[in-house]
């Protein structure tokens, strides 16, 4: 179906054969192209010779999807980013139509756009537009402006530029697609290397009866929980662990930095609760957009078997004693990175022969076939379950546990204590 504005007289339509051979011609010569700009360009430039025209155009949607931006012209002037509002002019018509357009005296169409003109010094007489369907809905229109030597576009023409858009709109989805797979090719090698510049971060892993483990697990292919333990000169070992808001390569790179200034405040080895008061101002001066980072960071004593603290937002730190007792210290601080000036109180306890975890809450959201969130109480019973098992064997048999079920955000625990040097 196509509508038609004006009548013309309807000279012959060229033979079977020769409008199958511009098919042909033009199917033939997008069928390797892949760069999308490069495919329309090719596209209207053979438009122009095979439907012998002054111009043409190719119309596509922007990216909000709310007008039709020209992307490959060819003729006397150069319209490429004009935009037309959808549902404007004849363009307009045909994309909302999904039909062909035939305009055989632009100066008795009401929605003919003589701004376009204006702005150019072109002088549009009659035009033929024509949707570009693909099997997801309609990409955009090809136009075609003024018939050469005076004469004005038939049914012939309306039939050899359908056919001709066929090939097109299918070299254009095919461009699309290839760019696509590109840019999803391209993330992901970039992603690939944010998580190999994580897992860099991460602290190597101790042999022997070393105090201090633990494990992160991601969601996805980056992580925004980190953690983190290195010895200090006196002989103490400062641990971090912590939990940025959000997901993605955004907090993948609030992760890195704040990792980083933990370990540098650590290093110092101030007093907890000026240790996460430092790493605070920093991080107020330099975040924004509601980000905020959970964390708990400290240090144990080996000789002494006392554990020392500040717990800015993170889950309840759990302590789990020789005979079974479990204690449970919440955090007395608020989350990094949202008000300067905050304190962070001091927390210890004496882990004995026993051991304390820590953990993100991408633990206490995990949901068992029952459905209902884990929880800190969910939590304090795996642990309690795996209690007997030597301290690695009991971190991945926590982890195996949480892995069975539903999942949704970066689970990383640690364990203090268990086994000491």
């Amino acid at each position: 179906m196509y509508s038609v504005t004006e009548s013309a007289t309807v000279i012959n339509a060229p033979p079977a054969s020769q409008a199958l051979a511009l098919v042909a011609e033009l199917s033939q010569a997008l069928a390797s192209s892949l760069d999308l700009e490069a495919t329309l360009h090719k596209t209207v430039q053979s438009i122009v010779a095979a439907m012998h025209a002054e111009a043409a155009s190719i119309f596509l949607l922007n990216e909000s999807e709310d007008a039709l931006v020209c992307r490959a012209s060819a003729g006397p002037v150069d319209i490429r980013g004009v935009q037309l509002p959808l549902g404007n002019g004849v363009v307009g018509r045909a994309f909302s139509s999904g039909r062909c357009h035939m305009v055989r005296d632009t100066a008795h169409d009401p929605d003919f756009e003589v701004a376009v003109d204006r702005q150019t010094g072109f002088c549009t007489r009659s035009l033929l537009c024509t949707p570009l369907l693909s099997g997801h809905g309609v990409l955009g229109v090809l136009q075609v402006v003024n018939k050469l030597g005076g004469k004005l576009f038939d049914e012939s023409d309306h039939l050899l530029l359908r056919a001709l858009a066929a090939p097109a709109a299918l070299a254009i989805g095919n461009a699309r697609l290839a760019a696509e797979l590109i840019k999803r090719d391209r993330l992901r090698r970039e992603l690939t290397l944010a998580r190999r510049m994580q897992r860099s971060l991460l602290p190597r892993r101790r042999r022997g009866a070393f105090p201090v483990l633990a494990l992160n697990r991601p969601a996805q292919e980056i992580s925004g929980d980190f953690y983190d333990y290195f010895d200090l000169p006196d002989g103490r070992i400062g641990f971090t662990i912590g939990d940025v808001a959000g997901k993605g390569l955004d907090a993948a790179f609030l992760m890195v930095r704040c990792a980083s200034l933990m370990r540098w405040a650590g290093k110092e080895g101030l007093p907890p609760s000026a240790w996460m008061a430092r790493v605070n101002e920093e991080l107020c001066e330099s975040l924004g957009n509601g980000s905020f980072v959970c964390a708990a960071a400290g240090y144990l004593d080996p000789s002494s078997r006392q554990l020392t603290w500040a717990n800015a937002g993170f889950p309840p730190l759990i302590h789990l004693s020789e005979t079974g007792q479990v204690s449970t210290f919440r955090a007395e601080g608020p989350p990094l990175g949202i008000l300067a000036g905050m304190t962070f109180p001091q927390q210890i306890v004496d882990v004995g022969p026993g051991a304390v975890y820590l953990f993100s809450d991408g633990a206490t959201d995990a949901r068992p076939p029952s459905g209902v969130l884990l929880g800190v109480s969910g939590m304090t019973d795996l642990i309690t379950k795996h209690a007997g098992w030597r301290p690695e064997t009991r971190l991945r048999r926590i982890v195996g546990e949480l892995r069975r079920m539903r999942l949704h955000d970066d689970t990383t625990l640690m364990l203090i204590g268990g086994a000491w040097v």
